[in-house]
């Protein structure tokens, strides 16, 4: 479909937005896949050492903290029939499949060198993958201005968000077993081949139903200096990305460490894939309730609420003995809902930042804005795994043995208290979050009439 004029209010179709949403599920089956089980993959499958897995997160932090700004402006002034950003998603899906199994594959390929081909095919997917998912995002600035509309499609790609999490939580360790037939190693690369040919087909249907507007102007090719004053002014940004990065760090502490607790720690009979089914059911559960309350009320006020339940939560996993599994997952459940607020409101109040932005500085960049957003995101799973190994050496652990008592304390210490801290931190600087629903549309009118002025003149 070619990018044509549409009005930047109109309200989209459902069509476009299940479209756009759709894609998040094939993005989830790899962040799912890669944040969830690859650092277990590493130490308990590869025997890597896990100061070392957790090194190999840590490394490309580097590496994106250049490649995902950098993408974000370069997609943002792409023009081709198809628009600025849908062009990444249809011929970057490919690159993007082909470095997710290179992961799997490059370790068994060259037995002598299984760090050094882990941390290479790390960094060549991480750079896939800011190819095709910053543009990815991106588009939802370019769909609509309406603050409503972007609410509508950040839930829709939420709910497939945590379907694909689902998804892969419940297939990955079950389907590796049976895949590679007991080799661990085998069923893992087995696995990376389905979810990568399953992605490239969500993608391609993403792109081939979604449209971006034409009725919004190409970012100015601008200085790097201007693009730092565009940053510098935007406010919003700044605070939201301080919020997620911090929340972010001990939210994948937290998911990360849950295979570890659940399998050293927890002293139920329990296995890792139910605990991790029901924690990404339960944020299925509540996308759609968050998605109906935040009609109503503010979208920071969501977020807070959404993380009082979370850290509540969290609290009662570090202070009570929960000698039962149903009670166990009960509160893994609860922490679950609360999360799913956090998931409906950010990626609705990323977009705002976009015009908030563009008010106070007169420049207009949404690829940076997302591009941004991004390198946060991987910073934060960068370093909440980088911590979460380098502890795990401290404290004693080694994979597949019992542990001591004191590296099973410490095991709950990470993985519950350190989250717990992020999240505090977290909700007190969402608090100053300066963008509300009418705020957001009164910039839209001033923009608009601004742009019309200097039109006329």
């Amino acid at each position: 479909m070619a990018r044509q004029p549409m009005s930047t209010h109109a309200r989209l179709s459902m069509p476009r937005r299940v479209g756009f949403g759709f894609g998040d599920f094939g993005f989830n089956i790899y962040y799912t896949g890669l944040n969830l089980f690859l650092l277990y993959y590493y130490t308990d499958v590869l025997g890597i050492r896990p100061a070392l897995g957790g090194l190999i997160f840590a490394i490309p932090l580097v590496w994106d903290a250049v490649t995902d700004p950098v993408m974000g402006v370069i997609a943002s002034r792409t023009q081709t029939r198809f628009g600025s950003y849908r062009p990444y998603i249809l011929f970057g899906a490919v690159p993007l499949a082909v470095s997710f199994v290179a992961m799997f594959a490059a370790p068994l390929i060259f037995p002598g060198a299984v760090l050094a081909s882990a941390i290479i095919t790390h960094l060549l997917f991480r750079t896939c993958y800011t190819i095709v998912s910053i543009p990815y995002s991106a588009l939802s600035a370019k769909m609509t201005q309406d603050s409503g509309e972007r609410g509508a499609l950040a839930g829709v790609r939420m709910i497939f968000a945590t379907l694909g999490g689902l998804f892969t939580v419940f297939m990955t360790l079950p389907l590796a077993a049976h895949l590679g037939g007991g080799d661990m190693k085998l069923g893992f690369l087995f696995v990376s081949i389905v979810y990568s040919i399953l992605a490239t087909g969500i993608f391609y249907t993403t792109f081939a139903t979604t449209v971006e507007q034409g009725g919004l102007g190409q970012p100015k090719h601008v200085s790097w200096s201007e693009l730092v004053h565009l940053l510098s002014r935007n406010r919003a940004l700044l605070i939201l990305i301080s919020a997620v990065v911090i929340g972010a760090v001990g939210g994948n502490i937290f998911s990360k460490a849950l295979v570890y607790y659940v399998k050293y720690a927890s002293g139920l009979n329990l296995s890792v894939t139910t605990a991790l089914v029901i924690l990404t059911a339960s944020v299925s559960v509540g996308v759609p309730i968050w998605m109906v309350v935040s009609r109503y009320l503010p979208k920071k006020t969501v977020w807070m609420a959404g993380a009082g339940i979370a850290i509540s939560s969290q609290c009662i996993l570090f202070l009570l003995s929960i000698p039962s599994v149903y009670g166990f997952l009960t509160v893994i459940a609860m922490l679950g809902i609360g999360n799913a607020a956090f998931y409906v409101t950010f990626w609705s109040m990323l977009p705002d930042t976009v015009e908030y932005g563009e008010f106070r500085s007169g420049l207009r960049d949404e690829g940076l804005v997302f591009g941004l957003n991004q390198l946060a995101l991987k910073a934060a799973t960068g370093i909440g795994i980088g911590i979460l190994g380098f502890l795990l050496e401290l404290i004693g652990f080694t994979a597949n043995q019992d542990q001591s008592q004191t590296t099973i304390d410490g095991i709950r210490t990470i993985s519950i208290l350190i989250p717990i801290l992020c999240g505090i931190l977290s909700v007190t600087l969402i608090s100053l979050y300066p963008i509300s629903k009418p705020l957001h549309a009164r910039l839209v009118t001033a923009i608009d009439w601004r742009n019309s002025r200097r039109d006329q003149t």
